[in-house]
């Protein structure tokens, strides 16, 4: 890195376009180089992440902006693992494999120099990725920046600005349905099926003050609770915590349902129909 200007992106000074390697004879230039789009070379010895080839594509656009998940990870947000790097470019601008180009204008205020590079600005970032996401996508992706300190305040001003612009009625629903108060993304998606099968009084992070607890999701008004167990909760000593913690909600008057990911996945049907029996049984009491 000696050498590099620290207040630049140092693959803005490692890509380079074809012209500037001419000069280079063949062998040594495939030697040194990779070539990783028409026009577009990278050192061979360096990595090959999405943070690098967002940067490094940037260099063939010098009007492009980084949206979206490359505009993130200069925000310092890692992505998910299926995206491709991705800019926009105004109406003019060859497409090429393994980039995704948007055409549509920016705002001056919607854009931010990170390091040298151009990139849309965090609450932009998030508002792109909100308005070309699927919906349970555009949910996750927000409540990560939730996490990251972004204000929810900060959105809503947002939306209000580009009002009529496409996708802003979507932006709307993926904010409604994204809370600040969730921690992971596997409560979020049980939260969405929760909701999309009409039982909509669950909410995250609820706290059981006189057993010190936190419950993943409640409806705290009839105890019902729904916890989401990852991977860690297979260990054996972990098995024995969560065997005690939930005895002792149970024997408070919890009804706890319990999900992993084996059941998010196959069996989605019985655990709606366990937590509509769970209603039933909470009526009946009644």
């Amino acid at each position: 890195m000696t050498g590099f200007n620290h207040n630049t992106h140092p693959v803005l000074e490692l890509a380079r376009l074809s012209h500037e390697i001419a000069h280079i004879p063949r062998r040594r230039r495939e030697r040194d180089y990779v070539k990783i789009a028409d026009e577009l070379w990278l050192p061979a010895h360096i990595g090959r992440d999405f943070e690098t080839l967002s940067v490094a594509y940037s260099r063939l656009y010098p009007k492009g902006v980084l949206t979206g998940w490359s505009a993130a990870v200069l925000h310092g947000v890692s992505p998910p693992e299926d995206v491709v790097p991705e800019l926009t470019i105004g109406r003019h601008g060859r497409a090429r494999e393994g980039l995704r180009l948007r055409r549509y204008p920016l705002p001056d205020r919607a854009v931010a120099t990170i390091r040298g590079v151009p990139a849309t600005a965090l609450r932009w970032t998030v508002f792109d990725i909100a308005r070309f996401s699927s919906h349970v996508d555009g949910v996750l992706a927000v409540e990560k920046f939730y996490r990251r300190g972004l204000a929810r305040a900060a959105m809503e001003e947002t939306v209000a600005y580009m009002a009529g612009a496409w996708g802003v009625a979507r932006v709307r629903r993926v904010l409604a349905d994204a809370d600040p108060r969730t921690e992971s993304p596997r409560e979020t998606e049980t939260r969405l099926l929760l909701k999309a099968a009409g039982f909509t009084e669950f909410i995250p992070q609820v706290e059981v003050p006189e057993l010190g607890y936190r419950l993943d999701l409640a409806d705290p008004v009839h105890k019902i609770a729904v916890e989401y167990d990852g991977p860690h909760h297979d260990d054996p000593v972990q098995q024995s915590k969560d065997r005690r913690r939930r005895n002792r909600l149970q024997a408070a008057g919890w009804i706890v349902i319990v999900v992993d990911r084996r059941l998010f996945r196959h069996q989605r049907g019985d655990i709606l129909d366990q937590v509509e029996a769970a209603y039933r049984l909470r009526r009946f009491a009644a």
